[in-house]
């Protein structure tokens, strides 16, 4: 029998006025023949953002002369890196701007957000999949072969323009949009940066909730258009460790995933590739040979769950923290570990962990990522559940209704005005 699709949410650019084009590239799969096609649908208005003319000097091998032009270089690059990991027959699409309404301090500063633009659940065919399981739109598209229908966009993400543009936003330093690995000290990566939040686009999130509606609670995962509530994959491979049985999340009550919420350092993420391979490779930050993640005591609404502990060592891409030390030039580390968890097939010579020297692999570029510019973007087909405006969830989960809600943050927190403050780490 037919299985049933089921797409929860909708389109987080719909609610904030970004125009999405439905536009089909081929660009990157010539490069490298088992790697995934990605295509940066640029969301902002001409002028703005990854269109900004301000002149720019060249810095870090990369040669833009605008900033606009560096912008897309550096984001071209890191996107080129992610998708030299992964196989997808079907084009990853990433709609990306700049979005002055993220908050920057002089202190502290929201850098970037991003979500999976959708979660499909009972995509034909089953298979390799499992059921009554929400995934990201682009691994499902990944997994089905083909693009699940009516759907456009994979990816939404968001980067803040302030730190540019206002002198009193982190004191005014700006991105550095090197593609060298050599980040100063007193400067985020706009390079890291995107690669953190496309990996949390890539499945690197946690749809249980970690605040109250009139529907939901809690600990609860999403509700299906059935009415059943449905686990995310990611979700369904944390474990915690504190209670009777070890057992993993969708085995919880939603009282106990409520309080495992919080429940550090005992919530850990399970998956047989992560364990077996992830974990023997790092010196800090384990629980009896499973990888730790943050789940503080006070509850992160914007890092807790979909992130990685602080107390990892060697670091990794994926904490809520900015951290020098976490270079895409050195592999995405144990992100491999986990997206080969989800369900994604890695490319050719790509292991877990990732620390190839190479940053990008299989002979690709930067280049080799195509560029589009935004159309009017078609409704989402299937059946589709939404929650209202004050629904949140976990780790930041993903938009589950017209309105944006949450999405995964990175943020950048500096002690005083001291660059040296950065040397190891930025705190979100």
């Amino acid at each position: 029998m037919r299985a049933l699709q089921t797409l929860i949410g909708q389109h987080l650019g719909r609610s904030l006025g970004w125009a999405v084009p439905a536009v089909t590239a081929m660009a990157f799969m010539s490069a490298s023949a088992s790697a995934a096609e990605i295509v940066l649908v640029v969301g902002d208005d001409a002028d703005n953002g990854f269109n900004d003319p301000t002149p720019a000097t060249p810095v870090g091998g990369n040669d833009g002369e605008t900033l606009g032009e560096q912008r897309r270089i550096a984001f071209r690059y890191a996107a080129s890196i992610l998708g030299s990991r992964v196989q997808s027959s079907v084009p990853i699409r990433i709609e990306a701007t700049f979005d002055d309404s993220l908050a920057c301090g002089r202190t502290a500063a929201t850098l970037a957000s991003a979500s999976p633009a959708t979660f499909v659940a009972n995509f034909a065919p089953q298979r390799s999949r499992e059921a009554n399981t929400f995934y990201p739109l682009a691994l499902a598209n990944a997994l089905r072969g083909r693009r699940v229908a009516n759907t456009v966009n994979d990816v939404a993400a968001r980067f803040n323009p302030g730190l540019d543009s206002n002198a009193n936003c982190l004191g005014g330093q700006g991105w550095y949009y090197g593609i060298d690995g050599a980040t100063p000290d007193d400067q985020p990566s706009f390079v890291s940066t995107v690669g953190h939040e496309l990996t949390h686009g890539l499945g690197f999130v946690s749809l249980v909730a970690v605040a109250s509606d009139d529907d939901t609670q809690p600990g609860q995962f999403p509700r299906a258009p059935s009415g059943a509530r449905y686990p995310d994959i990611y979700s369904s491979q944390i474990q915690d460790l504190k209670v009777s049985g070890q057992p993993f999340w969708p085995d919880l009550s939603d009282a106990q995933r409520r309080d495992s919420l919080t429940n550090t350092p005992d919530v850990v993420f399970g998956g047989s590739s992560t364990t077996a391979n992830g974990a023997p490779a790092l010196t800090a930050g384990t629980n009896q040979g499973r990888v730790r993640l943050y789940t503080p005591r006070t509850l992160s609404r914007a890092s807790s769950i979909a992130h990685w502990d602080t107390s990892l060592r060697p670091d990794q891409l994926m904490e809520p923290i900015a951290i020098v030390d976490a270079s895409l030039s050195g592999g995405i580390g144990l992100s491999s570990c986990v997206l080969q968890d989800l369900g994604w097939v890695l490319a050719t010579d790509v292991e877990c962990p990732d620390d190839s020297s190479d940053a990008i692999l299989g002979g690709a570029t930067e280049d080799d990522v195509t560029v589009e510019e935004p159309m009017e973007m078609t409704a989402a087909g299937g059946e589709s559940a939404s929650r209202n405006d004050d629904d949140d969830g976990g780790g930041g989960g993903c938009t589950l209704a017209d309105s944006a809600r949450f999405d995964p943050l990175w943020m950048l927190l500096l002690v005083g005005a001291a660059g040296a403050a950065l040397r190891r780490r930025r705190t979100a």
